[in-house]
């Protein structure tokens, strides 16, 4: 039987020779994270190059852009401090300075189209919400429950959907930045899961946009599934190699906007 990854969400919510080498990478990069948040408590280097010209990096997503984390068979939930957007915004203030900002709006259960229509944890369609927002990046974190809702939703809705945010978000002046899911645990991890990468890996070559490639390499390393804490959503360790395969894509164009 399927697991049905955006339901066990939507439970757990509160009233809402190379594998071994990508373990050692793993405890570098713990490490680098570390070293950057140490950084940035001392007082960036560079802070006077964002002092007047503030960065705003928009973070959309599901549960795992938000970081959500559950135990006792999803019956208890919680946000752990070790998001990916908190852990790339500290990793680009070590850098850059305080006023580069990573804003976290991933939503738990959320589909691509529940952000393009602005339903399900949304207030307002995304449209609506580019046109109004201040952020210059915006970071799109979409696949698995759209994966587990494929039914409704095949990869080819999934890829007009795709189309539409990217269409929306450059008309609104943002600069786009795909990023593709960790894989999960479940039967539909195999199955259905990689079409929707295609589909984002697809549409990164055809806009010509950054993209911030997770599956294959998380999925490669061997003992990739002790790294999800119930199957779906990351531990702590694996939060922090999410963040720092973002920071390794975003950094670059952030430097462009201030340097």
């Amino acid at each position: 039987m399927t697991f049905d990854y955006r339901q066990a969400v939507l439970r757990a919510k509160p009233s809402h020779k190379r594998s071994h080498a990508r373990s050692h990478a793993l405890a570098a990069v713990l490490l680098g994270i570390a070293a950057m948040q140490a950084d940035a408590a001392a007082g960036p280097a560079h802070a006077a190059a964002t002092a007047n010209r503030p960065v705003i990096i928009d973070a959309q997503g599901d549960s795992t852009m938000f970081g959500y984390q559950t135990s006792d068979g999803f019956n208890k939930s919680w946000q752990t401090p070790d998001n990916p957007p908190a852990l790339l915004q500290a990793a680009l203030q070590a850098r850059f300075g305080p006023h580069v900002i990573v804003q976290n709006n991933g939503v738990p259960g959320a589909t691509l189209v529940d952000r393009e229509k602005g339903i399900n944890g949304y207030s307002q369609p995304y449209a609506q919400w580019a046109a109004t927002s201040p952020a210059h990046i915006v970071i799109v974190n979409f696949a698995l429950n759209d994966a587990d809702n494929h039914v409704k939703e095949p990869p080819s809705a999934f890829r007009a959907h795709l189309m539409r945010f990217i269409e929306e978000s450059q008309g609104a002046g943002r600069i786009v930045v795909l990023e593709e899911p960790n894989p999960v645990d479940y039967s539909v991890n195999k199955r259905i899961v990689p079409r929707y990468v295609a589909v984002v890996d697809e549409m990164a070559k055809h806009y010509r946009l950054a993209l911030i490639r997770q599956y294959a390499y998380i999925g490669a390393m061997h003992d990739w599934r002790s790294l999800l804490i119930d199957g779906v959503h990351p531990t702590d360790a694996l939060y922090r190699l999410k963040a720092e395969r973002q920071r390794e894509v975003v950094e670059p164009i952030v430097a462009k906007l201030v340097e």
